[in-house]
Order: C-alpha cells, then sequence, then structure tokens
C-alpha cells in the first residue's frame, strides 16, 4: 500500500466523529455534537480507538517522520478493500492490531465510526489495563488497590516510563504479531513488584 501514515494522520488530524458518527471538521462542531476528535495526541504515536501508547518511539524529528517511521499501528480499512474500499487516506485509520483484529469490516462507515468513538470513550488504553491488571492480580493472588497504593511511592516520572516499558517489551514475546494483554499486565504486575521490593 503506498499511502504512508503521515498522509493518513492529516487527512484526519483536524477531524472528530459526532454523536450520530458523522465525520466534521472539529473546528465546525458545535456542542450539541457532542463530538470525539480523533487524534488526540498529535507528536504521540497511539492507537486511534483504544490510545494505547507505542512501546518505542519513534526516534524522529519531524512530525513526517515520526508517522511514517512508526511500526505499532496498522493501517485499517474503514470500508474493506473486498468490498469496494480503496487506499485512499479517508478510508484508512491507524489502530493498534488488537483493535484492528476487533474492528467491524462492514460497507457503512458509520458502524466503524460508531465502534471507535465507543472504544475511545469505554474502552479506552486506560481502562483496558485498569481491568487487565485487576485481572493480573487475581491471577496471581495479588491484592490489587494495595498494589496501586503502594505504586505511589515509585516516583514515576516520564524517564521512569520509558524505562518501564522497556522492561516489559524485553520481557513479553508475540502472540501472533500481537503481544497480549495477558503478557504485557503479567509482566507490569512482576516488574512493578520488583520495582517496589528494590524501593525497600
Amino acid at each position: 500500500m503506498k499511502t504512508k501514515k503521515y498522509e493518513i494522520y492529516m487527512y484526519w488530524s483536524d477531524k472528530a466523529i459526532t454523536k450520530d458518527f458523522e465525520i466534521k471538521r472539529i473546528n465546525d462542531c458545535t456542542p450539541e455534537d457532542d463530538a470525539v476528535k480523533i487524534t488526540e495526541l498529535p507528536d504521540e504515536i497511539f492507537c486511534w480507538a483504544c490510545h494505547m501508547p507505542p512501546f518505542q518511539t519513534a526516534d524522529a524529528k519531524t512530525l513526517r517522520a515520526l508517522w511514517n517511521g512508526d511500526r505499532l499501528l496498522d493501517k485499517a480499512h474503514i470500508v474493506p478493500k473486498s468490498k469496494g474500499g480503496d487506499d485512499s487516506p479517508g478510508n484508512l485509520f491507524l489502530l493498534c492490531p488488537n483493535c484492528h483484529a476487533d474492528s467491524p469490516d462492514t460497507t457503512n462507515p458509520k458502524i466503524f465510526f460508531a465502534w471507535v468513538r465507543y472504544r475511545i470513550r469505554n474502552e479506552n488504553w486506560a481502562k483496558i489495563i485498569e481491568r487487565e491488571m485487576k485481572k493480573a492480580a487475581n491471577i496471581k493472588g495479588v491484592d490489587y488497590n494495595d498494589l496501586v497504593k503502594r505504586s505511589t511511592e515509585l516516583d514515576i516520572d516520564m524517564e521512569k516510563i520509558f524505562e518501564l516499558r522497556q522492561k516489559i517489551q524485553e520481557r513479553s514475546g508475540l502472540h501472533g504479531t500481537t503481544i497480549s494483554w495477558s503478557t504485557k499486565t503479567m509482566n507490569m504486575l512482576d516488574i512493578l513488584q520488583e520495582e517496589l521490593s528494590n524501593k525497600k
């Protein structure tokens, strides 16, 4: 596919999804539209549905190089090629592999946009990670609320976040083409417990 991720980003960077699952320019939206912006963080690669951040950020000096250098996101068709969709930026969306696998394949773009809007509001990365971390803690017999409370002792800044991401990446293997949630969260749980042990 010749369409570059930066072209896709530029097409969608000023757009939002309304409550009626229409696409409008952000500046044209009214409060009645109850619009959800698609590309919330322009200088950070993230999934446009769940908002999952990358495990690695591209080393790039320009926005074009950042988006075109991305290896996290899939170019997902809104209307599938098998149903007449094309490779134009307006028919492509940047999704993580998990969201790409979950996204609806339909000739009706409003179904796709309804799904994206729901995902952003109800199943975004922060909510998913909380749910999956609770599950991982339950599996390992760890008190999740105590872990969260104790984690505030870690003085986590941006440098520490990148260090923790790197540790997760080093310990995580691919499950097909993605890193499964159980892999990420079980490793994250181990790392947090190790960090808290080292703090003592």
